[in-house]
């Protein structure tokens, strides 16, 4: 790990030392940047005959990453981005974000390096730009704003990224501003000659003031051989009552153009800054499926998470959740049987 960061850094340095400005050019700024998060959780449930286990793995909200930044100001405003960045298992140091078979906007990578961003654009201080690679999807970057710690980089969770998926590849983002509000499109190309299969769409907007953020997208996916589309809804936000107290809630509707499956899923949650160090985020989220009497079925979340902050880099946590599934709902990976699982985790997170 160490050599690798050691090489990522000579690298990183020797592209600064080619962007140092020369009569006329562009500025350009390199950051090496990370987090590591460490957790070790305990969960009922987990095998076949319902066993518990006890395992150590990555964050349960915030993966652990190790990325490169790069900035150039072409002047007038406009700025050239670069984002790449890697995900890893801190219990093994194994590249994480792997797709063993393409479908829905992500060609099959296994293992896959630069799993959780790599992209490059424009960016405007008028607030457009254009942004081409792998990149979250608007639902996803959106849909965190709707939750207390953001979209839970644990399964066990997580819901709304369950149905509109964290990542595509092969993306062409724009982005606008109007007044106050933040707008997106994308574009997620197929590249399957001859047809549109794996094409995928979606439009977002956000508005933010003072207090208040409310936010909406609209998501189209298709799978690689055009034989389903599935359609996301979601609209959602937050509002600080106090600097004590924060508010969030969401919700989100996934329709399928052949299957029958219905899907409506909604979150309420809140932050608690019990000190200046130290915050207590609560939520619980509700996905109820429905289409057929074998679909009929639901998955319910909740979660209690406190966090002590050492220093603005590092922190523990501890999370206490609770998963119900039941009906025809699909029996998610990380529980052995339907039902019910429960489970508490311990993490220490840096950031540097």
């Amino acid at each position: 790990m160490k050599k690798s960061i050691r090489r990522i850094a000579s690298g990183a340095a020797g592209l600064a030392c080619l962007s140092l400005p020369l009569p006329g050019a562009a500025q350009s700024n390199v950051t090496i940047y990370g987090l590591f998060d460490a957790a070790t959780r305990y969960a009922t449930n987990v095998g076949a005959g319902r066993e518990s286990r006890t395992t150590m793995e990555d964050g349960i909200f915030t993966g652990s990453r190790l990325g490169l930044r790069v900035r150039e100001d072409l002047g007038n405003g406009l700025a050239a981005a670069l984002t790449m960045e890697s995900g890893f298992d801190p219990s093994s140091g194994v590249s994480l974000q792997a797709t063993p078979t393409a479908d829905f906007g992500q060609t099959q990578a296994s293992p896959r390096f630069w799993g959780r961003e790599v992209h490059l654009g424009l960016r405007s201080s008028q607030g457009w730009g254009v942004l081409l690679g792998r990149q979250y999807t608007l639902a996803h970057a959106v849909a965190a704003r709707f939750q207390p710690l953001g979209n839970p980089n644990s399964t066990a969770h997580s819901i709304f990224s369950s149905h509109h998926i964290a990542r595509q590849d092969n993306m062409l983002r724009v982005d606008a501003k109007l007044g106050g509000v933040d707008l997106a499109a994308s574009r997620t190309l197929g590249e399957v000659a001859g047809s549109d299969a794996n094409g995928s769409w979606a439009m977002s907007a956000g508005y933010a003031s003072g207090p208040l953020f409310v936010g909406g997208y609209v998501q189209q996916l298709k799978n690689l051989a055009g034989t389903e589309t599935r359609k996301i809804l979601g609209l959602g936000g937050n509002y600080k009552v106090s600097p004590m107290f924060t508010l969030f809630a969401g919700a989100m509707r996934r329709t399928d153009a052949v299957s029958p499956q219905s899907n409506k899923v909604w979150t309420l949650g809140i932050n608690v800054e019990l000190r200046p160090n130290v915050t207590l985020s609560l939520a619980h989220l509700s996905d109820s499926q429905t289409g057929s009497t074998a679909l009929k079925g639901s998955r319910k979340v909740s979660y209690a998470s406190a966090s002590y902050r050492f220093s603005p880099r590092t922190d523990i946590y501890a999370v206490v959740d609770g998963n119900q599934v039941d009906g025809g709902y699909a029996k998610p990976a990380f529980m052995g049987a339907k039902g019910d699982q429960s489970a508490l985790t311990v993490g220490l997170r840096h950031r540097f």
